[in-house]
């Protein structure tokens, strides 16, 4: 029973690596998200000349 504090720690560490790489890919979503809306205006922009 000496090692439930390991096991307490290493499933926050785990935990909190899987909140950081949700949170990540989350904020890498909207760039590209912000991205393809600047591409199709461009495109829009481009097709209506």
């Amino acid at each position: 029973m000496d090692h439930l504090g390991f096991l307490f720690a290493a499933n926050v560490f785990v935990w909190g690596g899987i909140l950081l790489y949700i949170f990540t890919l989350k904020k890498r979503q909207q760039a590209l998200r912000k991205d393809l809306e600047l591409l199709k205006a461009s495109l829009n922009k481009d097709s209506e000349s």
